[in-house]
């Protein structure tokens, strides 16, 4: 999917949408890495060719367009309390891409292919969101659930449709008899067991549809709740502790809560983390006499650290690459007791795990300290190079640590020349460089070059950009790999609905309130900011069908919030009422809410309000024209 050759891309995709279709229980772990790892990322980078990001939405728009399919994805993901909310993220990185609109040709910035590439990719994505309504629709028999993109087929997105058949709703599928309940029923026995394997299977959805709902809140309410915690984390050690123990979290035992700090070390804040590793051997987390350390007591940070470093696994790593994964989960103290008590536990656990390296846990504590204060000194920028440790000082600094014997020189030398190649650093610290690096080199270049064309080195913009796309291609490739290797085993995964036979007879029309209520809020947003910025048809008649068919869902789902943010976001476009000048998409704009009116007016209840204000508004004016005219 991530090649350069287009035909290869487009058949790599057909086939990975129809291993979605056919397999996705067995495929769950790897559907997983690739959509995340490989179709957004290719979204939301900066590098990727026009094409890929197409080709991506494209996928999308076809995984979307079948509600069985979309709603499977947002069952066994987002409902799944150990995966990743799937849906979610698909949702979040389309309509960012979809509101990227603003973009105007500018000599010295944006270009008129660029420009118009950025239209387009917002108009694909404005598709693949009004096509997840629809397919929302679909699901609950409303109107608007089988309309259609209006097309001339000659365009090159129609002709990839077309000639490659993405969208999988195209291919029979047995899951699309969900789509009515009640089809799978057995027709030739007596009418009395039919009716009561009807109200049966009618007790079996409503008990599932009450299963999703709960999961679903359940994993949402988690979350929200862990938000608050990193935050409470970041500002004070103890409390945020104390908040993620309260909402059961972890619990107040020091092997729980190395787990938890190891667990998500890539999410807290590292510093702090730190920080809790590094405490006073007798510190303790509760002031309760006699506590055990294990639970709270005087030494519960130390057993903290020291169950932290008994979940690494240093088997047959250098010892160099030892402490850079040590130190990956944390930023270091800047004391030099507690980087002292944290290299204590790491050189016992390299020590132990690799026993052939160093005679004792000590020659590996002296060494681990030592490679801390050059990786310090090497890359220290405050530092002079003159003044800097050199290959013979530090081999000088770690004579004799071995009991009394020294190291083989080679193997000093080795971590050395490592150290100053690839300095210690978080990733979070590396990815801020990268991209002040980047965004300072692009003012100066924004600055010398008022011109189109080659750099001062021969190479032009988009010859860099391919060329960061390949790299960030190659790690795409390379994670993805690493994710596969360490797919956890079949069956060890915790779901809320363990038997996927029976996720797979969930009709869609059960999930459609919970996954509208995670799509409604990022599609508000996006709408309303490209509706008020565009001037381009087509984008417009995407915009407003979206509202439409959002004012439907959540008319007809009873979700009130929802259905009175979109009315009156859609009434304040008709600028009835404003002084603002009234354009052509202002008019499209009363027309759609005219038409909601009629069409869904059964439904709207509170939401009549800002419309009838408009029609009111509607009719001061033709009153006023009327006076015009007579005058």
């Amino acid at each position: 999917c991530m090649s350069n050759q287009t035909a290869v891309a487009h058949l790599s995709l057909k086939i990975f949408l129809l291993l979605v279709k056919k397999f996705k229980n067995q495929l769950k772990a790897e559907i997983e890495v690739f959509v995340l790892n490989i179709f957004l990322r290719v979204l939301e980078s900066p590098n990727s060719p026009f094409e890929q990001k197409v080709l991506v939405l494209e996928a999308l728009r076809a995984l979307c367009a079948d509600p069985q399919m979309l709603t499977q994805l947002f069952l066994n993901y987002d409902c799944d309390f150990d995966a990743v909310n799937l849906y979610k993220d698909i949702v979040y990185h389309v309509t960012r891409i979809s509101a990227k609109t603003c973009a105007q040709p500018n000599s010295n910035t944006v270009t008129k292919k660029v420009a118009d590439q950025e239209l387009e990719l917002s108009r694909t994505g404005l598709e693949v969101l009004v096509v997840i309504l629809r397919s929302f629709l679909k699901a609950l028999n409303l109107p608007g659930g089988d309309d259609a993109f209006e097309s001339d087929g000659s365009s090159s997105l129609s002709l990839l449709r077309q000639n490659l058949k993405l969208d999988p709703s195209m291919d029979g599928d047995a899951n699309d008899e969900n789509m009515s309940p009640d089809k799978d029923r057995d027709l030739s026995g007596p009418s009395t067991p039919l009716k009561d394997d009807a109200s049966e299977t009618q007790l079996e959805r409503d008990t599932s549809a009450l299963e999703i709902v709960n999961a679903f809140d359940k994993k949402r309410t988690a979350q929200q709740n862990f938000e608050i915690g990193k935050v409470k984390f970041t500002l004070s050690l103890k409390s945020g502790l104390n908040f993620f123990i309260d909402n059961g979290f972890l619990k107040l035992d020091a092997q729980d809560m190395a787990r938890f700090l190891h667990e998500n070390s890539e999410t807290l804040d590292k510093t702090q983390i730190g920080e809790v590793l590094g405490k006073e051997p007798d510190a303790a987390f509760v002031k309760v006499d006699g506590a055990d350390p294990e639970n709270g007591g005087k030494g519960f940070f130390l057993r903290v650290l020291h169950h932290y470093g008994e979940r690494m696994d240093f088997t047959g790593l250098m010892f160099d690459d030892g402490i850079r994964l040590f130190l990956s989960g944390f930023r270091l103290p800047g004391e030099a007791q507690k980087i002292d008590r944290i290299m204590e536990k790491f050189a016992e656990c390299f020590t132990r795990q690799n026993p052939d390296v160093f005679p004792s846990a000590d020659t590996a504590f002296i060494l681990g300290f030592s490679v801390i204060m050059l990786n310090t000194d090497l890359h220290n920028p405050s530092i002079k190079p003159e003044r800097r440790m050199t290959i013979e000082s530090f081999i000088r600094n770690n004579k004799g640590i071995a009991d009394g014997s020294d190291l083989p020189e080679e193997y000093i030398s080795g971590i050395f020349n490592r150290i100053k190649e690839n300095p210690f650093s978080l990733k979070e610290d590396d990815e801020a460089r990268e991209k002040q690096k980047a965004e300072s080199t692009k003012d100066m270049f924004d600055s010398l070059f008022v011109f189109e064309g080659p750099t001062l080195f021969g190479t032009n913009a988009e010859e860099k950009k391919r060329e960061k796309f390949r790299k960030e291609r190659e790690e795409m490739m390379s994670a993805s790999e690493q994710l596969f290797k360490k797919r956890p085993p079949k069956g060890s995964r915790r779901s809320v609905h363990e038997p996927s036979t029976r996720l797979d007879r969930v009709p869609p029309a059960d999930v459609v309130k919970p996954m509208f209520d995670v799509t409604w809020g990022p599609l508000i947003g996006t709408l309303s900011q490209v509706l008020e910025s565009t001037t381009n048809d087509t984008i417009i008649a995407l915009c407003l069908s979206g509202f439409v068919y959002s004012i439907r869902l959540s008319s007809h789902s009873d979700m009130s919030l929802a259905r009175n943010t979109f009315v009156n976001s859609l009434a304040k476009f008709t600028t009835l009422g404003s002084i603002k000048h009234m354009k052509s998409k202002n008019i499209e704009c009363i027309r759609t809410l005219l038409s909601v009116a009629i069409i869904d007016g059964e439904h709207l209840g509170e939401s009549w309000s800002p419309i009838l204000q408009c029609i009111s508004q509607l009719g001061r004016l033709h009153l006023f024209a009327s006076g015009l005219d007579s005058g």
